[in-house]
């Protein structure tokens, strides 16, 4: 059915709330053709949901047609939402941003902005003066290095930064991004390249709760050398942090924070890929702050194994975390186990224990070619004075020294309720046995074992 036959259906026969629903599923230069046919249309036409432009999907040469179809809409219609991918053509930036100024005047709440830039493209100081903006997608490849002083977002309350750059030209970009935003409620910044920021290394926001940070890792990288990171965040609940860690951490105001989940990658004499770092290098980083800012967290999440490390090379500085009563760690076959006992006897309300990845265990073998043999450290012994009630194991394969470590946890655990474990052994006699051996070891009464596939059912 064409445009035309489309308005005079709609105008005859179809309320009102139908007609805007179908307005969110046409094109914008489509749009724009129908209002002209039809009054009633025009009448309605007053809200348009959605305007979405992506280049690949759509023919480089349709651009200028949608974007002109959007310059023409009536003068009255409002736009709910904006999304603008464009990565193949540079050449038309000063039509995108008279696009983006017409769009920015017309109510809009919600701006996605994907444009792969050319050398000198700014966006226009509307986006940044928005009195309507609710949330904010800049990315990929934007570059902002200016920001005047009248820059002001009132209504923003989501930013998400993704691949984007910030310089410092006339004051420090980003600070004065967050600046602008009065009620902002949460940061999502992906893929970024601290490293080639010119920026003030602040995330200062007295009303952001969640903030999550997830650095864009090159593995050509070597040498990486960030001076500093201060987080200004004491409304912050939640933070979600991966990144290489700067040599410190001046302010850390993480007072109200909840629930956070870090990743860091520690290096030895600032080299950050392990296999070119010395046997002597020394770590001349200090996360001590971060550390302590995280004493007030429920729920902790270590989501690495080098984050373990790291927090090993200071442990003295670990505080008690009273209100703890969840900690997720990622464990190899070789991560840092006298960390997990230190955080452990920290924890004093802790409840459960998720352990992802294998069962830590150590032994000794004089034969390589033997069963390896299970040796008992007095690093266990915290065991018995440990609160946890629930112990979940995501990668159980049954080995000996495993069977010896769960035996551990059953006998000293006194508060152990629950033991969750994860098979990953397939062949189903083989599970029976692996069940089996675990069923019949000592444990308390109150205590039960549950057994469950990779992808989380019972077995």
């Amino acid at each position: 059915m064409d445009s035309i036959s489309i308005s005079i259906s709609i105008s005859i026969t179809l309320p009102d709330d139908i007609i805007i629903h179908i307005v969110s599923l046409l094109s914008a230069k489509e749009a724009a053709f129908v209002s002209l046919l039809s009054k009633r249309w025009q009448n309605m036409f007053t809200i348009i949901p959605n305007v979405e432009f992506d280049d690949d999907s759509i023919q480089v040469q349709g651009m200028m047609d949608f974007l002109n179809a959007v310059l023409v809409l009536p003068p009255s219609s409002r736009v709910k939402s904006l999304s603008l991918k464009c990565r193949k053509d540079r050449t038309r930036y000063d039509h995108i941003n008279r696009c983006l100024c017409n769009v920015l005047k017309r109510g809009v709440m919600d701006l996605k902005l994907d444009l792969r830039c050319g050398h000198g493209y700014r966006l226009p100081f509307y986006v940044f003066s928005c009195k309507t903006l609710v949330e904010l997608h800049l990315g990929t490849g934007l570059v902002v290095d200016l920001l005047t002083k009248n820059a002001l977002l009132p209504a923003l309350k989501t930013l998400i930064i993704d691949s984007v750059r910030f310089y410092d030209h006339c004051g420090c970009a980003f600070q004065m991004l967050l600046s602008a935003c009065p009620v902002l409620v949460e940061l999502v910044m992906r893929d970024v390249e601290l490293e080639h920021w010119q920026w003030s290394r602040t995330v200062s926001s007295p009303t952001l709760q969640r903030l999550a940070i997830n650095h864009r890792y090159f593995f050509d990288v070597i040498h990486y050398d960030l001076e500093s990171i201060t987080f200004d965040t004491p409304s912050l609940t939640s933070l979600s942090y991966f990144d290489f860690a700067p040599r410190s951490y001046p302010i850390v105001n993480l007072c109200s924070l909840v629930e956070a989940s870090v990743g860091l990658s520690l290096p030895d004499d600032h080299v950050w890929i392990r296999q070119y770092a010395g046997d002597h290098d020394t770590i001349t980083l200090d996360i001590t702050n971060l550390i302590k800012g995280l004493r007030n967290v429920e729920i902790l999440k270590l989501s690495t194994p080098m984050t373990l490390e790291a927090f090993y090379c200071f442990l003295e500085v670990i505080p008690v975390f009273e209100n703890l009563h969840r900690l997720c760690v990622t464990s190899e076959h070789d991560f840092r186990w006298p960390t997990l006992p230190y955080l452990l006897k920290k924890s004093p309300v802790l409840k459960t224990l998720f352990i992802k990845g294998p069962l830590h265990y150590n032994y000794y073998s004089d034969d390589d070619d033997e069963e390896p043999v299970f040796e008992y450290l007095p690093e266990y012994d915290f065991l018995l004075s440990c609160p946890v009630k629930v112990l979940e194991i995501t990668e159980y394969s049954g080995t000996r020294g495993e069977l010896e470590q769960i035996k551990l946890f059953l006998e000293n655990l006194l508060c152990l309720e629950l033991v969750k474990v994860c098979v990953c052994e397939t062949d189903y006699e083989e599970q029976i046995q692996l069940k089996t051996n675990l069923l019949n070891l000592p444990r308390s009464s109150k205590c039960n074992i549950q057994f469950f596939m990779p992808h989380g059912k019972s077995v």
